[in-house]
């Protein structure tokens, strides 16, 4: 019998919100690769899956590479192996994605168990035009790349939708109203959970209700329509293409005064450069 890495949503606050089949596959793994075993203890214990009969097994961020031997041996074995993060969907901004690039790579089958995602209840309360929208996870906390994800995003039309821990969504908040403008923005907060709250307002102003520093935050901004004015990458490879056909500099040169103009690595800007002279 062939093994199979199932990748099983949990939980987001309620426990409630578990489906029959999520639990039935846990049930019936024989290796559960959590993202912090203690939590999930607490989970299995609460949805009554003993286990005797089940390896547990930490997958956090710093352990998914050395874990990929292992499963690759097991499934080969015939092993079902279910893979959980502390909460929802795994792999959206949790870890699990390098183990299942591995998976796939090594022909053994994968199986989705969907289930609770932050994004999507987020979207969903957030009473916004969503229709396409851009999923930015945690942005970084300072830095160009910071930015440039946010006005790529908002340029083309895109809502976006953000994680963001509650002592920084003031300052996120701030930003966004600088790079986006004074667009309709949602807070949902403590989604799932006794205290789920939806703050809502406008970039720039103050929330309804007012936002309290505590628990998990989704920032949800309104989309709208595709500007007319070329991204920023766009500028850049109009810039790469006048210098290449300018010929006066090598392709390294204009790869170097790329990497300084933006937040891309020299080895980046180069293959940038590469390519638009490829295609001249």
């Amino acid at each position: 019998m062939a093994g199979v890495l199932k990748i099983v949503c949990t939980p987001i606050g309620n426990l409630g919100d578990i489906s029959l089949r999520a639990i039935e596959t846990l049930k019936s793994s024989t290796i559960i690769l959590a993202e912090n075993t203690a939590h999930s203890r607490k989970l299995l214990s609460a949805l009554h899956i003993e286990l005797k009969n089940i390896q547990l097994l930490s997958c956090g961020q710093h352990e998914e590479e050395n874990r990929i031997p292992l499963v690759l041996d097991r499934l080969g074995k015939g092993d079902v192996i279910s893979l959980i993060s502390d909460a929802g969907a795994p792999i959206i901004s949790d870890p699990g994605g390098r183990l299942v690039e591995a998976v796939i790579a090594a022909d053994h089958p994968i199986e989705v168990i969907p289930g609770p995602s932050a994004v999507i209840a987020a979207l969903m309360g957030a009473g916004l035009i969503t229709t396409r929208f851009a999923f930015l996870g945690f942005l970084a906390k300072k830095g160009k790349e910071r930015e440039r994800l946010v006005k790529n995003a908002s340029t083309a039309g895109l809502a976006l939708v953000i994680y963001e821990s509650p002592h920084r969504v003031e300052k996120t908040l701030a930003d966004l109203c600088k790079w986006c403008g004074p667009k309709r923005v949602v807070v949902a907060r403590e989604l799932t959970k006794q205290f789920e709250t939806f703050h809502r307002g406008i970039l720039g102003q103050e929330l309804s209700p007012l936002f309290v520093e505590k628990g998990e935050a989704v920032i949800v901004v309104e989309g709208g329509e595709v500007s007319q004015e070329n991204s920023p990458i766009e500028i850049i490879e109009e810039e790469i293409a006048a210098l290449l056909q300018a010929k006066q500099l090598t392709a390294r040169e204009i790869a170097k005064q790329v990497a300084q103009k933006t937040d891309m690595s020299s080895k980046q800007a180069y293959i940038l450069v590469l390519q638009i002279k490829n295609a001249l």
